[in-house]
């Protein structure tokens, strides 16, 4: 299994109406990126198991654009996440993103209102 990628679709139009915008809401919308991909992994760590705590320590970010991404750089890390046909999984990304997302969603509203007054 190699692991799962949620993609949000409609970013591409998001990220040039904030280019389009004023430098400021540029750089207020990386910082919420940063700050909301930060703390997604934070709760992804917080929630992944640790029996060795291989897979808590190699829980990642990486930056492309104005977009945050956390990865799990432990290759069994799909399998914990959605288990296998014979043990259950023990989710840690996707509770940690449905924890994260509402705020990201708030924060990125707040910017995107104050940029188009």
């Amino acid at each position: 299994m190699a692991g799962f990628k949620i993609d949000l679709r409609g970013h591409e139009v998001l990220e040039m109406t904030i280019a389009n915008a004023h430098a400021k809401a540029v750089a207020q919308s990386v910082q919420v990126v940063k700050n909301n991909t930060e703390e997604l992994k934070k709760k992804a760590h917080s929630l992944a198991p640790e029996d060795t705590k291989f897979l808590k320590n190699n829980i990642v970010t990486k930056y492309e654009g104005m977009s945050g991404i956390v990865h799990s750089q432990a290759g069994y890390s799909g399998y914990q996440e959605y288990g296998t046909r014979y043990q259950s999984g023990t989710p840690f990304m996707r509770p940690a993103l449905n924890f994260i997302y509402p705020k990201y969603q708030k924060d990125m509203t707040d910017v995107m209102k104050g940029a188009f007054k």
